[in-house]
């Protein structure tokens, strides 16, 4: 796996690569995702300061050579927070904070970070590259990690993310259903952000909606299986498929008719108490799969995932 080694800048006025020193532009990454063997799989481009939307801002696998992100967006895009009385309105306000970058190679891994703090809510954004095991599942990690460095507790926080993703343009998105099928949000009338998918027995299904939740009055449409959106296909089979932690994942949402693949992470609890943190992991994969989604398979590749939450 290769890299530019290190984050580098793209002036916004004159579209050139300089240095982070600068402190002008948008800061990136570049990722060359390769297999064990040496092969390219796919070229990334994380996007971490300078920006609204941090992230994934470019995925491209060398199969195809088509641009998986959503033109201007990113994946695990912050956008909104909020909690009881927060008072800002539908203000996407987090995400228009100043950001830091970091970039670190341990061994074969690569971590790339960007870090804002907004209203004294303080995230870092974490996203880990290692080679790959099969050039048919690609893929890569994420973690949020947020702090309430506040003087007071907030109840009913939440921090919510998306991610933009060309190949459903228009055709929805499919999340993983308590009776154990991948149905589409169009099923449930879902087109932006008015079908919130949420834990069964929780809180949420309980009071049927998402407290504070933007748009669509936060309403709960149904409960998941597992926590797992996946995209449509691209023209070679290739689609986009997104786990979160279950215990610290609010609800899942889609937006923009199916291309914003969207999570919500709260602190597992009502009460966000202050000087206190917690962290959501979220696992993305591209798959090669063309025709019908493979249950027994995203199922093995859930299993890996929940093994690993537990390490």
């Amino acid at each position: 796996m290769e890299s530019n080694r290190g984050i580098y800048q793209d002036s916004v006025r004159a579209e050139t690569r300089v240095r982070a020193e600068t402190r002008e532009g948008i800061s990136f990454a570049d990722i060359t995702l390769r297999h064990r063997d040496g092969r390219s799989l796919a070229s990334i481009r994380v996007r971490t300061t300078g920006h609204t939307h941090t992230g994934v801002s470019s995925f491209v696998v060398a199969d195809e050579g088509l641009e998986l992100v959503y033109g201007g967006g990113s994946w695990d895009c912050r956008e909104w927070q909020w909690w009881k009385d927060h008072g800002r309105g539908d203000e996407k306000w987090p995400r228009l904070a100043p950001a830091t970058s970091g970039y670190e190679e341990q061994g074969t891994e690569i971590r790339v970070t960007s870090q804002y703090r907004c209203d004294s809510i303080q995230t870092h954004q974490e996203w880990c590259f290692h080679p790959q095991d099969r050039d048919d599942v690609l893929t890569y990690d994420c973690r949020q990690t947020i702090q309430n460095c506040g003087s007071v507790d907030l109840v009913e926080y939440a921090q919510f993310f998306a991610c933009y993703t060309e190949t459903n343009r228009e055709k929805s998105q499919f999340y993983w259903s308590t009776d154990k099928q991948f149905k589409d949000f169009e099923s449930l009338n879902g087109k932006h952000l008015d079908a919130y998918i949420v834990a069964p027995g929780s809180t949420f299904e309980q009071l049927g909606l998402i407290p504070h939740a933007l748009r669509g009055g936060g309403k709960v449409a149904d409960t998941w299986y597992r926590p797992v959106l996946v995209g449509h296909p691209s023209p070679k089979g290739w689609r986009h498929i997104i786990f979160t932690e279950p215990a610290v994942t609010t609800g899942l949402a889609s937006g923009m008719g199916g291309i914003a693949m969207d999570y919500i992470a709260y602190p597992g609890t009502e009460l966000f108490e202050r000087n206190k943190s917690f962290s959501i992991r979220i696992r993305h994969h591209i798959v090669k799969m063309p025709d019908l989604i493979q249950v027994n398979f995203v199922e093995a590749l859930w299993e890996a995932f929940a093994a690993d939450l537990i390490g």
